[in-house]
């Protein structure tokens, strides 16, 4: 049973009857629960430091603003705050579904009744702590096999189960370091590449098809993306919704990742291209496909309440989402950034100083294919043998 009576709740938003629901909410057990409000623009991460809070509840609810996004990636991103549970509130589906993206360990959709508010507070905080409980429980498990002889099989069997699994939800350094020290401590990245990939018009595709259709689609185009980064020792992060998440360059660092990530992105709008043509000539609808890709920055770690979950933060994440968004179905948009590291080996044309939201003006680029002297057969997507002496020199 765990005991509430030291749990610090810490309230971050502007709107005083969120704050005031909150407070009212827990009211009847102020032994067990101290809120903390704090505004969006105010000292949050010195309140962190101070207060050290067991869980943040975050309102996100801005309308086009999206400093409450940008607050979460920024608390995902602070060491002292990474491995804080936040659960994030808002009216707004797809800030939800971004929110998770970002590293939201749970959400309230707005408006919320006060029994969902303190059942998901407590059930949120139960996980975290079965969490650490689970990994102190390995621990333990590791130091006491030695003395089991006589279950050393079954050991090993349990053993592989638990590896199997850990490999399937976490890169496999990642899940090693994990088994081996019963942690996995975040780390910094100065240069990879991530992409995201969204289906335009998803949300009207979706309300025309039954859910186990969307599901089959969506299962089919996700298994060749996960086919084609695998290729190219492209890490996946995720999938939320329709969205697709990936980054080269992580966990194992490499100098390669944003030609990969390109060659990959030229793979992925290839066989969107031939799939689509195949639905059309069946009377099926098309779906379209935008990419963006950017090269920057990155705090990589574990996190997760309910599971675990390898996950990246940063303003290189934000942009390239922005990337994203500011596609075309079919194209392959990056920004100058990444057209820095591949300008010599592909063909690309400047689309200009794009607004992006939140980011100002940013330099983007439609990649095109490979430069003819890289090209195979004069395929546009397909590398030749002189290109390959030239990324094995990375």
């Amino acid at each position: 049973m765990i005991n509430y009576s030291e749990y610090i709740i810490l309230t971050v938003s502007d709107n005083d009857k969120i704050i005031n629901i909150i407070k009212e909410s827990f009211k009847d057990e102020v032994q067990s629960y101290l809120i903390i409000p704090a505004a969006i623009s105010g000292d949050v991460f010195d309140i962190i430091e101070d207060q050290k809070p067991d869980i943040i509840l975050l309102d996100i609810d801005y309308g086009d603003d999206t400093k409450g996004l940008d607050l979460l990636m920024d608390l995902r991103g602070f060491e002292l705050s990474m491995e804080i549970p936040v659960l994030v509130m808002s009216s707004n589906n797809k800030d939800i579904e971004r929110a998770v993206m970002f590293g939201a360990g749970d959400f309230l959709r707005v408006p919320f009744d006060r029994l969902e508010l303190t059942v998901r507070v407590k059930s949120l905080l139960s996980l975290f702590k079965l969490i650490e409980g689970i990994t102190g429980q390995a621990e333990d498990l590791a130091r006491q096999s030695s003395e089991l002889e006589k279950k050393n099989t079954q050991l090993e069997i349990e053993k592989n189960k638990t590896d199997e699994l850990l490999q399937n939800i976490l890169p496999y350094e990642i899940a090693e370091q994990l088994k081996n020290k019963g942690q996995v401590k975040a780390k910094k990245y100065r240069m990879v590449t991530i992409m995201f990939t969204d289906f335009k018009d998803f949300t009207k595709i979706s309300s025309e098809l039954e859910p186990e259709v969307i599901i089959k689609e969506l299962g089919v185009y996700f298994k060749k993306f996960d086919e084609i980064t695998e290729n190219h020792f492209i890490e996946k992060i995720k999938t939320i919704g329709d969205a697709y998440m990936c980054v080269g360059g992580l966990p194992l660092r490499n100098k390669s990742n944003p030609i990969d990530i390109v060659l990959a992105a030229m793979e992925i709008q290839q066989f969107m291209k031939d799939y689509n043509a195949l639905r059309k000539a069946k009377g099926h609808t098309v779906w379209e496909l935008r990419l963006g890709i950017h090269t920057g920055k990155v705090v990589a770690g574990v996190i997760g309440t309910k599971k675990f979950a390898y996950d990246i933060w940063g303003d290189a994440v934000n942009t390239a989402s922005r990337l994203e968004t500011a596609g075309e179905p079919g194209k392959i948009n990056i920004s100058g950034e990444t057209y820095e590291y591949i300008k010599d080996y592909f063909i690309c044309t400047y689309r200009g100083k794009i607004p992006a939201k939140n980011k100002g003006e940013i330099d983007m680029y439609f990649v095109e294919g490979l430069k003819n002297k890289y090209r195979e057969d004069d395929d546009p997507i397909k590398p030749n043998e002189k290109f390959q002496e030239k990324l094995a020199e990375f």
